[in-house]
């Protein structure tokens, strides 16, 4: 399920599981955003809103399949927030999005839910010195939800694949745990933030009157 993030693209919590987890030391190359990047994110983000504001648990499932690409210097601000470390160069994590409408409304509208995702593989590139590095992060979140508000996120990251010497730091439990714990604040937040007013804002036309 994606979330808010900048008006021009949401966020989305296997991006902020797979962009939490490099903390290797290289120089870099750069890495371009695709050129349907924008568009499709900005897509995905209006039909995850009309089911929001609908809260009408007949219709199709969200479907997406998106992209999103960091400037090594936005994530070096973001990880340096967080007292994390960032020595890589950009980075693009790509995923094909599905979330079930039926599963996100009864998060909405129930006294108590748990929104469970099915597992996505989330596929990022990351820009090292030599040649781009690939990392695949397998993980099924699920976001607890209590009386249409999040209270509690899990990523349940279930296999990453990468090569030995990077898989070796993202792989530990103390890390893992460590530094998705610097996020979980920031994602309750602005799933409550974007489910409770920016779809609204964003989109007034699909406000039932």
């Amino acid at each position: 399920m994606p979330f808010t993030g900048p008006r021009t693209g949401v966020r989305l919590l296997p991006f902020a599981a797979a962009v939490g987890f490099f903390a290797m030391a290289q120089p870099a190359l750069a890495l371009e955003p695709k050129a349907d990047e924008a568009d499709k994110l900005k897509a995905c983000e209006q039909s995850l809103c009309a089911m929001i504001l609908a809260k009408d648990a007949s219709g199709g499932d969200l479907t997406c399949d998106i992209s999103k690409t960091w400037a090594k210097d936005k994530i070096e601000k973001g990880a340096s927030s967080k007292s994390l470390s960032w020595g890589f160069g950009d980075a693009r994590c790509e995923v094909p999005l599905k979330a079930s409408r039926e599963n996100v409304i009864s998060a909405l509208t129930k006294p108590a839910h748990v929104l469970q995702m099915d597992s996505h593989t989330v596929k990022c590139q990351i820009e090292t010195e030599k040649e781009p590095t690939t990392i695949d992060v397998t993980l099924a979140p699920k976001v607890s939800f209590k009386y249409g508000k999040a209270e509690k996120a899990e990523l349940n990251i279930t296999k990453v694949d990468a090569p030995s010497v990077i898989k070796a730091v993202i792989t530990g439990a103390d890390w893992i745990e460590k530094n998705v714990g610097f996020f979980h604040g920031e994602m309750i937040e602005e799933i409550n933030d974007f489910v409770g007013s920016k779809c609204a804002k964003r989109y007034p036309e699909l406000v039932k009157k």
